[in-house]
């Protein structure tokens, strides 16, 4: 337009260039939202997919002391995180607790877990089952929809949370981060 219309300065350009530029503000604001800053938990339910696996513990007697199902290391620090391994049917895992959580006692669902939506029949079912050594495992996945492709998470896992359920805490065994590390 400058060179067009040899002037430097005109109310038309300014107009322009303003509305060109606020529609850039937004289109950047739009994708950082889809792209970085979707809250699963809060996300509608049509654009997420939930899943639940349930596998049986396998005790862990390789102890002479006794036998376990879940062994927990202890991190350090000030905020420290614990792990937690565990093993099912041929294969051994370890979970984050900022992850997962473990449950003792009566009730299969404590308060961590209780953010999820769990079938508590079914739940009940897995501890006449497997006499409460079971591990619950649920995903949740962004659906393959328009929204969460400009995103740029269409299909890839968007949650993972692991219920461990044991009959008692006298089947965990701790120890320190630490000392495995060395």
């Amino acid at each position: 337009m400058i060179v067009t219309e040899k002037k430097s300065f005109s109310a038309q350009n300014l107009t322009k260039s303003t509305i060109e530029f606020v529609i850039f503000l937004l289109a950047l604001w739009g994708m950082s939202y889809a792209t970085f800053f979707q809250d699963v938990s809060k996300l509608n339910t049509s654009r997420v997919t939930v899943a639940y696996q349930f596998k049986p513990l396998v005790l862990d007697t390789t102890s002479a002391a006794r036998s376990t199902y879940v062994t927990v290391r202890t991190g350090k620090g000030r905020k420290p995180v614990q792990v937690y391994k565990y093993t099912t049917e041929g294969e051994t895992d370890e979970v984050s607790s900022l992850d997962a959580t473990i449950s003792g006692g009566k009730d299969p669902i404590n308060v961590t877990a209780s953010a999820y939506k769990w079938n508590k029949k079914k739940l009940s079912n897995y501890d006449t089952k497997y006499q409460k050594a079971w591990v619950g495992v649920v995903e949740t996945t962004y659906k393959k929809d328009f929204l969460n492709g400009i995103g740029l998470h269409a299909g890839r896992l968007a949650n993972r949370f692991t219920l461990i359920r044991i009959p008692d805490h006298s089947f965990i065994k701790q120890t320190d981060l630490s000392a495995e590390e060395q």
